[in-house]
């Protein structure tokens, strides 16, 4: 007789933990969470790579947007009807400042071209700022940026956007308020308005329908949670009728009410905090400001994705592609101007946006635009080195000197590059005007270098190469950069190629 077989239960799964329902999305607690997270990590966001930023952090996007300002800078000095006063700096205020390795790349490739042009009298700031003092503090104290700190080009201010309606600037104690600054305002940001809250809606029964967000883990959450529940948490979507007028603010409004008739068959995001912070920077620069900003996102309306659900992407934070199209119909509703490619980007959408006219327009920022940004621009440039980058194996020494010339000496591209230049500098005999030029690069590279102590050292790459070409000292000094570094947060430069340009700002 066969013996019956007991069958265990089955086990199902727990039901996920509700950890908030039929939410706006802009008043979600994914954005308290988010700010959790970048207060708590600090540097060590960006040094362990957990948040992306090389593609908004390179010396190339910084050349780009160095030749914007300038060129935003002619037309500010051609203003007759509200002339500079050259007592006062121009402030270029990034933010969202991160590794701070963007401000010293620009830095790096603005001060020559400004020094060398006949804008040198305009006094300029650069303004890092965070809404976390932790990360302002690690760039106050980062050797790289000291020298531009002594040269009076640089300050630093614990800012806001969704919050602070003024600046104080760290180093100076200078507050900018309305009615302080008097001259025309810059401002980047670069990856900033993805991270910022936004809401979303879509269009149901032909009305306009906010979609509310409900969250959910799929295990129980201590309250609060973790630092990792960006990671686990999942979001869902539910559309009902949007009230009216949504926002009580007749420009968002106006804005909203004329989506549903442009995309009727989509999911869209809406930026409200960033056009309520564009609202207030506009009012601290008096009606006179460049905004140049660079991020997943939209300009043209006919590029408005096609989707059910935004796509949130989560790497430690998280972030939603920027409706740029929204803050164009905001700064075109103010009587400003919006330059953006006619084409969609692949990965970076660069666009200006500008407020308060010279009398001639803006011709020299649209100029300078057109040429750094349309033109070859910060996302033709990533797409082409994500292309090229397979085949350094079959680059010769000048073709991969070439690209690096191109890059604008960028460390990333050189460490991927190293491999293919040690082979072939280590085959035979380099003719010396290569061999001189390899040692140029080298000098270019490491003047550029920003560490924030990201695993290997470009210093042992560079060290390396320096060894194999003959240039033993040189090589000695940058290893013993690494040896410095052991127990300190950043290293010291090594006494090898030209010194930081600040240093010889007067």
């Amino acid at each position: 007789m066969a013996r019956q077989q007991t069958r265990a239960p089955r086990r199902h799964p727990p039901p996920p933990s509700i950890l908030e329902s039929d939410q706006r999305l802009s008043r979600s607690r994914l954005w308290q969470w988010q700010r959790d997270f970048f207060t708590e990590q600090g540097i060590a966001a960006w040094r362990q790579g957990i948040v992306p930023h090389y593609i908004t952090s390179n010396p190339f996007i910084a050349q780009a947007y160095a030749r914007v300002v300038l060129g935003f800078l002619r037309d500010s000095l051609a203003d007759t009807r509200r002339p500079l006063d050259l007592r006062r700096p121009v402030y270029v205020i990034e933010l969202g400042g991160g590794s701070g390795r963007f401000a010293y790349h620009f830095l790096q490739k603005f001060l020559p071209l400004w020094q060398q042009s006949r804008l040198h009298a305009i006094p300029i700031t650069y303004v890092l700022t965070d809404f976390a003092a932790r990360t302002v503090a690690y760039w106050q104290a980062h050797p790289a940026l000291q020298p531009f700190v002594a040269a009076g080009v640089l300050d630093f201010a614990c800012y806001d956007l969704e919050r602070d309606q003024h600046l104080t600037l760290l180093h100076s104690g200078v507050v900018l308020a309305p009615g302080t600054v008097a001259n025309p305002l810059v401002v980047l940001a670069n990856y900033f308005f993805d991270s910022l809250p936004q809401d979303a809606f879509c269009v149901g029964d032909g009305r306009l329908c906010e979609s509310l967000v409900t969250l959910t883990s799929p295990t129980p959450e201590p309250e609060p949670p973790g630092l990792g529940i960006l990671e686990r948490v999942r979001v869902i979507y539910r559309p009902q009728p949007a009230p009216a007028p949504y926002y009580d603010d007749p420009d968002l409004d106006a804005i909203l009410q004329a989506y549903p008739a442009q995309v009727a068959a989509t999911t869209w995001l809406f930026p409200s905090v960033a056009l309520r912070g564009l609202r207030t920077l506009a009012a601290l620069a008096g009606g006179r400001m460049l905004l140049l900003s660079g991020d997943k996102g939209h300009i043209r309306e006919a590029d408005v994705p096609d989707q059910a659900e935004p796509p949130l992407v989560v790497h430690g934070s998280i972030s939603l592609p920027v409706n740029y199209h929204a803050l164009a119909e905001y700064v075109r509703r103010a009587g400003g101007l919006v330059l953006h490619p006619p084409h969609v980007a692949a990965q970076l959408t660069v666009g200006a946006f500008l407020w308060g006219a010279p009398p001639d327009g803006f011709r020299e920022t649209t100029l300078a635009y057109t040429a750094a940004i349309v033109q070859g621009g910060p996302d033709d440039f990533f797409m082409l080195k994500k292309a090229i980058e397979p085949y350094y194996d079959a680059l010769t020494l000048e073709q991969l000197l070439a690209h690096l010339r191109l890059s604008g000496w960028d460390g990333n591209i050189f460490r991927g590059c190293f491999p293919a230049l040690l082979v072939q500098v280590r085959a035979g005999a380099i003719a010396e005007p290569t061999r001189q030029a390899l040692y140029h690069a080298v000098q270019q590279i490491w003047a550029l270098h920003y560490p924030i102590g990201e695993e290997p050292d470009l210093a042992m790459y560079l060290g390396l190469l320096m060894y194999e070409l003959g240039y033993t000292p040189e090589a000695r000094a940058l290893f013993n950069t690494i040896e410095d570094s052991e127990d300190s947060e950043e290293p010291a430069a090594p006494p090898l190629g030209p010194r930081p340009v600040a240093a010889s700002v007067p």
